[in-house]
């Protein structure tokens, strides 16, 4: 049954965005109809990756080299030439990635960054922290619509804000907030290009 989850942190990334200025968007989930309507109220372009049922999930429990999940992510995010994507939604999709896969992410991604690319996501305090198998929409600035999936679970691989940050190196993050039930909201901000 789909639900709402208050958000404190997203409205904060919402502010800055000029509205004369034309959005590049990458959500990691679905195209769902909620988070469609909330962005037709900007310019902008929504590329959506549909990463929770992509193969790099199942990849990464064999025997593959961090480049070959790189070599995966590269060909997952053909996006035409020049994009460069102001907002990322990664939501909790972070965590369902091994270590050495989410180096390739970020490898991967790093070349659609831009000095003032954002983005929001999902993270834990503690490791036992647990995952629901849900997928995320923007029903307002401030609200999310949460509704189960329809996917197994896939594994998890719980990722503190320390392991984000240093796995993850083309972002920083620039705020959290602890949620009741032990995950981490974040808003990240593109580091400088290592």
């Amino acid at each position: 049954m789909p639900r709402t989850q208050q958000t404190l942190l997203f409205p904060n990334l919402v502010k800055k965005i000029d509205p004369g200025h034309r959005l590049s968007v990458l959500e990691i989930g679905s195209a769902l109809p909620e988070t469609i309507e909330f962005f037709s109220q900007f310019k902008c372009r929504v590329h959506f990756a549909a990463m929770y049922t992509d193969p790099v999930l199942d990849m990464q429990l064999g025997d593959v080299t961090e480049d070959e999940l790189t070599a995966h992510f590269i060909k997952t995010f053909a996006f035409p030439k020049g994009t460069h994507f102001d907002l990322c939604l990664f939501w909790d999709f972070l965590n369902y990635l091994d270590d050495r896969a989410l180096r390739a992410f970020n490898a991967a991604i790093e070349r659609y960054c831009h000095p003032t690319t954002r983005a929001h996501a999902f993270t834990v305090r503690t490791l036992d922290t647990s995952f629901p198998n849900q997928q995320y929409g923007i029903e307002q600035a401030h609200m999310f619509r949460i509704r189960p999936t329809l996917t197994q679970q896939q594994p998890s691989y719980p990722k503190t804000q320390a392991t984000l940050v240093n796995l993850l190196d083309r972002f920083d993050i620039d705020q959290g907030m602890l949620l009741p039930d032990g995950r981490l909201e974040v808003l990240m901000s593109a580091s400088p290009e290592n």
